[in-house]
């Protein structure tokens, strides 16, 4: 049964069963919403788009896709540090039936829930292809976020956990989308770091979260800092072990939302106990910041390896 217009979905789908945000004075159903904002913290904002076909196969069920989508945005979050304030959500949908609406507003629901994201307003329209769009936002202590600027040569590198499981999934994925386990979690159901990344606002000097590939993201830092990231490739924890065939894979696939961040040697005692703390039992350190032209170096058995791709990019020339 299709609903006989936009206000119906809102009203049905989309208006009740999220977390409450105490500084939100109007949220769904007006022209904007309106915020409190708390002394002396800065707004971190973000946006992220999916695409059926494109970042997610087009016959995936609904719920999985919507909580995934949520869980990549607020990942960069993560990545600043920002504590969650809410999230924004205008969706162009190629179906409008009551099954399809109420699974893909149940994953949504189920997930702003799990990261505490009080959704906030949004849109809704019909097009062709199904597509998510997803406005995150967070509150940070004026001054203290990790930008992507600055690394510093003599600083570690940090890398919250393993890499490669999406990447290497994503081909069962493809042929049965449906499938929701243990071994397609790291796809559909990335952890995003939020209360880790917070943490390091006090130790960490920069963060990405890894969502194009790890040698692509971290390719980011070197760039905004002005330094060379040395990657140890034996130090970086991937799905599978560095003989297989595909352990490149792990390393330029993305989809992994892992936390990479730089920070002093003097912090490595705080982030292993905040580490420890959060459940991180494979955060470790992968690599340091050297002086020179912004590059990434990673060596393998003391060998400088070269990959044809670094990462996944939507325009190739």
């Amino acid at each position: 049964m299709a609903r006989s217009s936009e206000f119906d979905l809102i009203r049905d789908c989309f208006s009740t069963g999220y977390p409450a945000a105490s500084d939100l004075l109007l949220g769904i159903g007006d022209d904007c919403s309106l915020i409190t904002p708390p002394a002396d913290m800065e707004l971190a904002q973000s946006i992220d788009t999916q695409v059926a076909g494109v970042h997610f196969p087009a016959d995936a069920p609904p719920g999985l896709i919507a909580g995934r989508a949520l869980r990549c945005a607020t990942s960069d979050l993560a990545a600043m540090g920002a504590v969650p304030q809410g999230f924004h959500l205008a969706l162009t949908l190629n179906n409008s039936e009551d099954w399809f609406l109420r699974d893909l507003a149940a994953g949504l629901r189920l997930t702003a829930n799990t990261l505490n994201m009080p959704l906030l307003g949004g849109d809704t329209t019909y097009g062709e292809h199904l597509t998510i769009t997803i406005a995150v936002q967070g509150w940070l202590p004026r001054g203290l976020g990790l930008r992507r600027d600055a690394a510093r040569p003599g600083q570690d590198i940090w890398l919250t956990g393993k890499v490669g499981g999406a990447a290497l999934i994503l081909d069962d994925v493809l042929r049965d989308p449906t499938r929701d386990d243990q071994d397609t979690a790291p796809y559909y159901h990335p952890r995003v770091h939020l209360s880790f990344g917070h943490l390091l606002l006090s130790l960490a000097t920069t963060a990405i979260d890894i969502s194009d590939g790890l040698i692509q993201d971290t390719r980011h830092i070197a760039n905004a800092s002005g330094v060379v990231m040395n990657l140890d490739a034996e130090k970086i924890p991937t799905a599978v072990n560095g003989e297989h065939p595909r352990w490149h894979e792990c390393l330029t696939g993305g989809d992994d939302y892992q936390l990479l961040f730089t920070a002093p040697a003097d912090a490595r005692e705080r982030i292993e106990a905040c580490a420890l703390t959060a459940g991180l039992r494979e955060c470790r350190i992968v690599g340091n910041v050297t002086a020179g032209d912004a590059d990434v170096c990673v060596h393998k058995n003391n060998e400088l390896l070269v990959f044809s791709k670094e990462g996944y990019t939507h325009f190739r020339s």
